[in-house]
């Protein structure tokens, strides 16, 4: 199991480590939308795909579930802090983004986090998922970082977040390369991930979700819920 810090530290110390994140990097930073001063909360095994933060002026916070456990090594200008799961220790709305990698799917209960990360978000503030895909090689294969915990289907994404009042700007399919060293692979990542994406569209190795904060979502619950006992109250009458 990859679920500690030392573990997936020692994977992206390695050349596919350095590779694997490096790709993901490249389409995370792109899908983002930053200002300087921005609250930005990282959450799991985030810093080797967040390079790119280091050019804003904005307080950064590392946050490690503490079954992860967390390095002594201190971070730069950034803040980091064991954290439970179901009970993060920051007021509401305090975080503009955030960015959760190898978080999601190795905590407890998936529902209790993802209202947590809910809270603490910003309205209208945004959040970035990867996520490992159930039926890829990256996810069943016990030598990589994206074995631990479950894997998660499109579908099962969209639900779980629509569930939790997040609404979808989109998902993406990314990592169609194997975990491997050899140099050819390395070399043409890009190429072989351009020829999976077509034939081998639904067995990419992770999903890069991003998605924003409905301030709207319990309002609109709670008038369904009051529609629904109204109609109720009638029918019994």
């Amino acid at each position: 199991m990859y679920f500690d810090f030392l573990n997936y530290q020692k994977f992206y110390d390695s050349t596919i480590g350095n590779s694997l994140s490096s790709h993901i990097e490249s389409k995370l930073k792109k899908s983002c939308c930053l200002y300087e001063k921005q609250n930005i909360g990282c959450f799991g095994f985030c810093f080797p795909y967040l390079n790119f933060l280091k050019n804003y002026n904005s307080p950064i916070s590392y946050c490690y579930p503490k079954k992860m456990g967390i390095s002594e090594k201190p971070f730069h200008k950034f803040y980091k802090i064991l954290i439970d799961e179901d009970n993060i220790p920051f007021q509401d709305s305090h975080f503009d983004h955030i960015f959760s990698i190898h978080y999601l799917e190795n905590v407890d209960n998936t529902k209790i986090c993802l209202r947590e990360l809910w809270r603490v978000l910003s309205p209208e503030g945004q959040l970035y998922l990867i996520i490992p895909n159930k039926k890829s090689s990256w996810h069943l294969s016990d030598k990589s970082p994206f074995s631990s915990g479950i894997g998660f289907s499109k579908n099962q994404i969209s639900s779980m977040l629509d569930d939790s009042f997040f609404e979808i700007q989109f998902i993406d399919r990314l990592v169609y390369f194997p975990n491997t060293n050899l140099r050819i692979i390395r070399k043409n990542k890009d190429l072989i991930d351009k020829f999976g994406s077509i034939f081998f569209k639904f067995f990419n190795g992770v999903y890069l979700c991003v998605i924003k904060k409905k301030i709207h979502a319990s309002i609109t619950s709670r008038l369904a819920i009051k529609k629904n006992l109204i109609k109720s109250i009638i029918k019994n009458t």
